[in-house]
């Protein structure tokens, strides 16, 4: 199996740049495999420059690695030449050379440019997150990608052999396609400002966010602890349902073909569109293997800066109307209703869910404008009057976060229509074309 490592990225890359290249020369000397190592730029700020240099000391130290900068300029190129002669090429090619922010469309681009280095898997870092023991000495030097190349691609069923538990309900012949763990570190710090008062106020967020009652609790009382101790064990588990906790973060992931099949919803500054791909493949009967291996999530500054938490919770409003919109889609009888389907990922399949999609601009706006409503006068004003500020705005603007996601979710399906045909295209294309290696 071919994979290839990839860290997209809005910011420096210093830190992370010199933790996971570890983890190339790790699979380099313990596998014997080479895996490229990419750092993918959202935009062109002045610091992109400085990047740049990182990645040219790290090709000195480490001249036997293959390091690709794909800054915004080299991307385009490349997408005029992926999407010429695509239907509705234009359109599609704006969503992937867009800087805004976008978590959907960041995975979609690993996915192609995955395919347009002739690998079937990828590797994926935050650019905010390191390996855990470059920021804790005492734990041990261990590395997620060693599971992730142990298992990705593996039948379910080598798994049991292993001794690791396999509910009767999950097909054993099904193959593993995601790999992953989650972050140490500080949690969401808005989240933070809540919990330190009440939790009842964190349930009441994840039920207008769609999250099922049932498992609320036990998510949140999991998700977020104050003090939590770091532990250095190492425990494998299956993840079979949409709502659980173990489910992989998408800074420390690994994927295996799945994305050849399922592009993520291009939501503009919708938190967790990027996890579309795992969700679906959890409901049809593919979970995703969750292991113990954690990287470190940087700490971030507790001020209250009114632009940056503003554009959080518009992230969450967009998110509160994915999630509860996409989340009709996993209904228990999804996987017996696909059950018997041999490919990974169906025609039936796929067009099942681009009709589930359609449906949702018949969905009553005034239900979705006052679930987004609430969250503004049940969670935000209540609170204190700087997070009350950020529920007046979101009050101001929801009709349009409402006619926006709409737009995001037409887009959408447009991607699940002509995605077979896109991943065919970039599997003929060679990134390398584009960049002459490493690109001095």
């Amino acid at each position: 199996m071919k994979s290839a490592y990839f860290i997209p990225t809005n910011r420096k890359i210093e830190r992370c740049a010199n933790s996971y290249i570890k983890e190339i020369v790790y699979a380099k000397e313990n596998y014997s495999l080479d895996i490229p190592f990419i750092v993918v730029e959202t935009n062109d700020f002045d610091f992109v420059k400085e990047n740049h240099k990182v990645l040219a000391n790290l090709k000195k130290q480490y001249p036997n690695v293959e390091i690709i900068h794909m800054t915004t300029d080299i991307q385009k190129k490349y997408f005029d030449k992926l999407f010429e002669g695509i239907e509705s090429g234009e359109q599609i090619k704006n969503i992937f050379t867009n800087t805004e922010s976008n978590y959907g469309t960041t995975m979609n681009k690993i996915s192609l440019l995955t395919c347009s280095l002739g690998a079937e898997a990828f590797h994926r870092r935050d650019s905010d997150t390191c390996l855990i023991f470059d920021e804790m000495s005492d734990v041990r030097n261990v590395y997620p990608i060693e599971y992730e190349l142990k298992y990705l691609g593996k039948r379910i069923k080598e798994l049991a052999d292993k001794g690791i538990s396999v509910p009767n309900e999950v097909n054993k012949d099904k193959e593993i396609t995601v790999v992953g763990g989650n972050y140490f570190g500080e949690w969401n710090l808005d989240v933070k400002d809540f919990a330190r008062k009440s939790f009842e106020i964190i349930y009441k967020l994840y039920e207008l966010l769609g999250f099922e009652k049932d498992s609320i609790k036990e998510i949140c009382d999991e998700a977020f602890r104050f003090d939590v101790q770091f532990e250095d064990r190492d425990k494998l588990t299956l993840v079979t349902s949409v709502n659980d906790g173990l489910n992989p973060d998408c800074g420390n992931v690994a994927v295996y073909k799945l994305f050849e099949y399922l592009p993520n919803v291009p939501g503009k500054n919708t938190l967790a569109a990027d996890y579309f791909m795992f969700d679906t493949a959890t409901a049809l009967g593919l979970p995703s293997l969750h292991h113990t291996r954690t990287v470190f999530h940087e700490y971030h500054s507790e001020r209250f800066e009114f632009e940056r938490k503003n554009r959080y919770w518009y992230g969450v409003a967009k998110f509160a109307d994915y999630f509860n919109n996409y989340g009709t889609i996993y209904n228990d009888n999804i996987n017996d209703e696909f059950s018997s389907e041999k490919k990974l990922i169906s025609e039936p399949i796929m067009n099942m869910l681009k009709e589930s999609i359609s449906e949702f601009e018949n969905l009553s706006k005034d239900e979705r404008i006052d679930r987004i409503k609430q969250i503004a006068s049940q969670v935000l004003i209540p609170f204190d009057e700087s997070y009350g500020k950020i529920g007046e705005n979101l009050l101001k603007n929801v009709e349009g976060y409402i006619n926006e996601a709409d737009d995001d979710y037409k887009k959408h399906i447009m991607l699940l229509d002509n995605w077979n045909s896109i991943i065919s295209k970039a599997k003929t294309i060679d990134i390398r074309k584009f960049i002459g290696g490493f690109n001095e």
